[in-house]
């Protein structure tokens, strides 16, 4: 069996994890100091890779909401399932070009919002897979940080992993991107499990 949701090099060898964590407060500056950083234009995504097939992909996400430093509340959001491509590509062009799974939606200040829920799944030449998957949620106030970007999402989380071997059945979970959580007014981000069948 390959080593799903473990880093690993090029070659499928797992990459041992650094023996120091930073602490909190190293944490806090990091995105501090992210939240600082200009805002940068998305550029256009490489073109669609060869699609070999399609398979099947499960998010659970849930609502994390905090105040004073503390989780205040935890909300099940939803359990969706989809098809998303398996492509034939290294990964590089398969996590732009992955497919949405709708159905996925947010409470909030008595509005329906839609949580946009995405994945893709890729083969290389070494038979490696890599995977895929992204949760955000917009609100219709967002504005862009900069003149030719997107709204800026209330909350979005992201990942992806690579293995190697037996690949048919991969889970993982999302991280929260840092600059949302510390733009998000209240503090809110997204958690979400992922599992892909192919």
């Amino acid at each position: 069996m390959g080593q799903v949701g473990k880093s690993v090099d090029a070659h499928g060898k797992p990459v041992a994890a650094s023996k120091y964590m930073p602490s909190r407060n190293q944490l806090l500056v990091t995105w501090f100091l992210l939240g600082m950083l200009p805002a940068q234009a998305i550029p256009p995504p490489p073109p669609s890779p060869r699609l070999l097939r399609k398979a099947m992909m499960t998010v659970e996400v849930r609502l994390i909401e905090a105040s004073h430093g503390r989780v205040s509340k935890i909300s099940e959001l939803c359990k969706v399932r989809g098809k998303i491509p398996v492509y034939a590509d290294e990964g590089n062009a398969a996590g732009a070009n992955g497919w949405d799974i709708p159905g996925c939606r947010m409470p909030r200040d008595g509005e329906d919002l839609n949580v946009h829920v995405s994945g893709a799944k890729a083969i290389s030449k070494d038979f490696t897979a890599y995977a895929t998957a992204s949760v955000a949620v917009v609100t219709p106030d967002a504005v862009p940080l900069c003149s030719i970007c997107g709204p800026q999402p209330l909350a979005v989380s992201s990942a992806e992993i690579r293995v190697s071997g037996s690949h048919r059945s991969m889970k993982f979970s999302l991280n929260a991107n840092p600059v949302s959580i510390l733009n998000a007014r209240p503090t809110v981000w997204l958690e979400a499990h992922v599992e892909i069948i192919d």
